[in-house]
């Protein structure tokens, strides 16, 4: 049982800010201890009368695993009583029906639309209406996300809202209004969008569908923004182990290399007797990441193998591990791959896994029984501790999201990680492989260039 005198100065601080704050945003890397920090301030809130009842959203694993398992984890926080909502609609229900008689309720992000229907029976100055916490609040930063608004339309019930996010903007100033808006009741920056867009940035395209700052327009967003949000400064930020990324380069051989070129230049390409056709652009891209992946969907959706250099690179992989490692797939071929070389009963965290089984998974990975386990980065790169179980991951390909890529790395590369990490990379030369890793290197900059901002505002406001 760790002790409150155990918490980083900075964990302080933030629990300081939250704990001070109706509307705010903790903005730290992943694994530094946010959700600590966000439980001690509500803590020391509920100790102090401010508030009954704290209601926490997170992402569906986070809410069921890594909350229940902060609280615990600390002397100060193992007294709050907690509920995971789960089951049901029916369970979920009478589970919130009690929140009254505890101190959290903690849910799952994928069922918020069912919970805000559920909560308009209740009186506005019901306890769980005193604080929300959503956690990962990036992920509302599509405006016209179902969730997002969903949230919006309600959120003026609560007295407090507090954001909480590994990666605020991974794509863009862009990617702050909607989070924002939620935590600030649209107080910040009005409710439209679009109209927030429109005073801001410039069309790239006659479509409008790319934008991009007008000159001078994204200093002055990360400043109106900055008071909102607490983060860590350059001297508080956690001493990890070395991170190595590794980028293994495979080239395509001559027939895959054809299909290849064939899909990039006519959106179209043979396959045997038949012919695999692309119906734009958008849709051809995602027919290139298969071929270099290995393979490919047909027009009826039944997969043809195209070369097998990434099955060579995985088995090597394989029969060269040093340690446990954590294997990250992308489709669903990947992983029947990566079952093929290591059997059908490959542990895995992704579609199709029950929820018991995953918390079965996670708990033999971080005991080191498991040799490999695999992942897809949208079922568990966000919040879950691994880093007790190995330092060994490996990508069959690149990712698209920025927000994904370090997210899943730091599910390894976190606070409590001893060993160096070690990340490997299957890139296949001359592809939309290629891509991938470019434009997740180039947000990752612009995320950390605005945690840089960050620290300095809060450095001189705080």
């Amino acid at each position: 049982m760790r002790q409150k005198s155990e918490l980083r100065p900075y964990q302080d601080r933030i629990a300081e800010f939250l704990y001070c704050h109706d509307e705010a945003i903790g903005v730290a890397r992943p694994g530094s201890g946010k959700t600590t920090a966000a439980l001690t301030a509500i803590e020391e809130l509920i100790r102090d009368k401010h508030i009954r009842h704290a209601l926490v959203i997170a992402p569906k694993r986070v809410a069921r695993v890594v909350w229940p398992d902060e609280i615990k984890l600390w002397a100060h926080t193992q007294g709050l009583s907690y509920e995971v909502l789960a089951g049901t609609p029916r369970e979920r229900a009478e589970l919130l029906a009690a929140a009254p008689g505890r101190r959290l309720t903690i849910v799952g992000l994928d069922v918020v639309d069912w919970l805000i229907k559920e909560l308009q029976q209740y009186p506005d100055d019901h306890p769980l209406f005193d604080l929300l916490v959503i956690d990962e609040v990036s992920r509302l930063r599509n405006p016209t996300g179902k969730r997002a608004q969903i949230l919006l339309r309600a959120a003026k019930r609560w007295k407090m809202i507090w954001g909480l996010s590994g990666t605020l903007r991974p794509s863009g100033p862009a990617d702050l209004f909607m989070p924002a808006t939620v935590v600030t009741r649209a107080k910040l920056w009005g409710r439209s969008f679009y109209r927030w867009q429109r005073e801001r940035f410039y069309p790239l395209d006659y479509n409008g569908y790319n934008w991009a700052p007008l000159p001078g327009a994204e200093e002055v967003i990360n400043r109106e923004i900055a008071p909102l949000c607490v983060t860590l400064r350059e001297d508080e930020l956690p001493q990890l182990p070395e991170l190595s990324v590794i980028f293994d380069r495979v080239v395509l051989p001559p027939a895959a290399r054809q299909q290849y070129e064939d899909m990039e230049r006519k959106l179209m390409t043979g396959l045997g007797d038949n012919v695999v056709l692309a119906a734009s652009a958008a849709v051809a891209t995602g027919k290139l990441a298969q071929i270099a992946n290995g393979f490919i969907y047909d027009n009826q959706g039944i997969t043809e193998r195209i070369h097998d250099e990434k099955r060579d690179w995985l088995q090597d992989i394989v029969d060269n591990a040093a340690g446990p490692t954590l294997l990250i797939y992308e489709y669903r071929e990947d992983l029947e791959m990566m079952r093929e070389i290591l059997g059908e009963d490959l542990p895995y965290l992704g579609d199709g896994v029950t929820d018991v089984k995953s918390d079965a998974h996670i708990a033999a990975w971080n005991r080191k029984e498991l040799p490999f386990m695999a992942l897809h980065p949208a079922s568990g790169g966000h919040g879950l501790n691994l880093q007790h179980g190995g330092a060994d991951m490996a990508w069959v390909s690149p990712t698209w999201s920025p927000e994904l890529w370090e997210q899943t790395i730091a599910r390894l590369h976190r606070s409590g990680q001893i060993h160096p990490v070690i990340v490997r990379v299957c890139t296949a030369a001359d592809t939309v492989d290629r891509m991938k890793i470019d434009r997740v290197h180039h947000k990752m900059t612009a995320q950390e260039a605005f945690e840089a901002y960050l620290r300095a505002a809060n450095y001189e406001l705080t």
